[in-house]
């Protein structure tokens, strides 16, 4: 929940309007940017823990989808029946992501079924808690491609569901392709697969280097 001091700033604030002939903004103020709701906060409220990251997180999903903090909240009980370890880490979570959760909380019961039919032997909720962009905010046909694909990359062999929950990177097929050239570029005579399979930490070098050099470097 909002802290006293957060909901005292912002009421002050509308009356100060109303008596300083701000009339005009009467009608608007309700809606205010996230960030000016700190401007007041105690200092045992500014100590930066988890849970003060998670209140900012919610507060600022809350005001992209236009909805009162008890509706950010409500929206919130009904996210955690569903993906218990996704509402845990709640603030590590990018609030544009946390709002598309929040947006229908209903609508994941049948991607949830869906993704658990793909991958029967994953904790999907613990993959999502992980990577929720990746997980949740794809369309479902889109994973079950990425999975197919990475059957063919690894081999029949390879224990796909495994690998996904040891690192959930393994569902961009797209990096799993560059990886594995990567590989084939470093040590020529060796098998590419098998290195990977032994160190699956590879993944997430050739992501970083994508990440500082963009997915075109020329």
């Amino acid at each position: 929940m909002v802290p006293d001091s957060i909901a005292a700033a912002g009421t002050g604030a509308d009356a100060g309007e109303a008596g300083g002939g701000g009339g005009h903004r009467a009608a608007g103020s309700r809606t205010q940017a996230p960030w000016t709701l700190t401007f007041d906060l105690k200092e045992r409220d500014t100590q930066w823990t988890e849970e003060n990251q998670a209140r900012l997180v919610r507060i600022v999903a809350g005001y992209q989808l236009n909805l009162a903090t008890e509706e950010v909240e409500r929206r919130l009980d009904e996210l955690s029946v569903l993906l218990p370890q996704v509402a845990v880490r709640c603030a590590y979570i990018k609030p544009s992501t946390l709002a598309e959760l929040l947006r229908d909380p209903a609508a994941l019961v049948a991607r949830l079924l869906q993704l658990r039919q793909l991958m029967p032997g994953a904790d999907i909720s613990a993959l999502a808690a992980a990577e929720p962009e990746l997980l949740l905010l794809r369309d479902v046909a889109a994973i079950q491609a990425d999975l197919a694909r990475l059957r063919q990359l690894l081999g029949d062999g390879a224990e796909i569901d495994g690998l996904v929950q040891q690192q959930p990177q393994f569902l961009d097929a797209q990096l799993v392709s560059e990886v594995l050239a990567e590989l084939r570029r470093l040590v020529p005579h060796g098998d590419p697969v098998s290195t990977l399979l032994g160190d699956t930490s590879w993944l997430l070098r050739v992501e970083r280097g994508r990440g500082r050099l963009g997915d075109d470097p020329d």
